[in-house]
């Protein structure tokens, strides 16, 4: 079993995906001159809820972006941009200074949030709804639910977390399909998980990057540490290892293969 995060690593997690991203930010800029610099920064990256201007949980109602405090960090931001635009690093480093001191100062509160809070079957969560357009389709989210452990190297936990949600599909929502967009579904140890069906069913990469964990929840590792191995890969390559892409199965196929998983 691995050792608990700590909340000096925890810091560290904050400070090192807060650089890749205003790295990244600095890219994606260069590659979409057309794009606002303060659209960018609220729709690409997430930094603004890991500040301390942020006064509810990682995933708030209201979004305060029009705070004096939050608007005159990202005046800063964009002032820095304009003068670093030959240099991703440059700008990575100086706009960190920025937004460091508020993120220290959330810190501790960031670390004390509980990721799963609305998780109903372990490491997944069901939206409280079908969509009109695809009424016998339920849609769940992923987060893991065995830190400092991955739920990935359990498959008997797989099987009740599973069987958990489609028992809830069929029989509250009468649902005959789940999906769900992430990017694991490029990731061959979740993919084992399903029927072929999920792959024979599974969507284009989705490469318009936003700022959820769809997108960067694979920069954590299974202790919520920083995924230094993948934000090398993005620095070296400009892209992301992995894009999310929708995919969906069966209810009754997904069944069938937990039996044998």
């Amino acid at each position: 079993m691995n050792s608990p995060k700590t909340l000096a690593e925890h810091r560290e997690y904050l400070h090192e995906i807060v650089r890749l991203k205003l790295w990244f930010l600095h890219r994606w800029l260069a590659a979409h001159p057309g794009e606002p610099f303060a659209a960018a920064l609220r729709e690409r990256v997430d930094i603004y809820r890991k500040t301390n201007l942020n006064p509810e949980g990682m995933n708030p109602a209201t979004l305060r972006f029009d705070s004096p405090a939050w608007q005159e960090l990202e005046r800063r931001a964009a002032a820095c941009h304009a003068r670093c635009r030959a240099s991703a690093e440059a700008f990575e480093a100086e706009a960190f200074e920025l937004f460091r001191p508020s993120i220290d100062r959330r810190s501790e509160r960031d670390f004390a949030e509980n990721p799963l809070a609305g998780y109903q079957c372990g490491f997944l969560r069901h939206e409280l709804r079908t969509e009109p357009d695809a009424p016998d389709t339920l849609l769940f989210h992923i987060a893991n639910d065995m830190t400092p452990d991955s739920f990935l190297d359990r498959d008997d936990h797989i099987r009740d977390c599973f069987t958990k949600l489609l028992d809830i599909a069929e029989h509250k929502f009468h649902a005959r399909d789940i999906t769900t967009c992430t990017w694991l579904n490029e990731l061959p140890k979740w993919r084992r998980i399903f029927p072929p069906e999920w792959v024979e069913n599974m969507g284009p990469r989705n490469t318009d990057v936003k700022w959820h964990f769809g997108f960067w929840g694979q920069f954590l590792t299974a202790r919520g540490t920083f995924n230094a191995r993948y934000g090398k890969f993005l620095r070296e390559t400009g892209e992301l290892p992995f894009f999310p892409r929708f995919a969906r199965c069966s209810i009754a196929s997904m069944r069938r293969k937990l039996d044998g998983l």
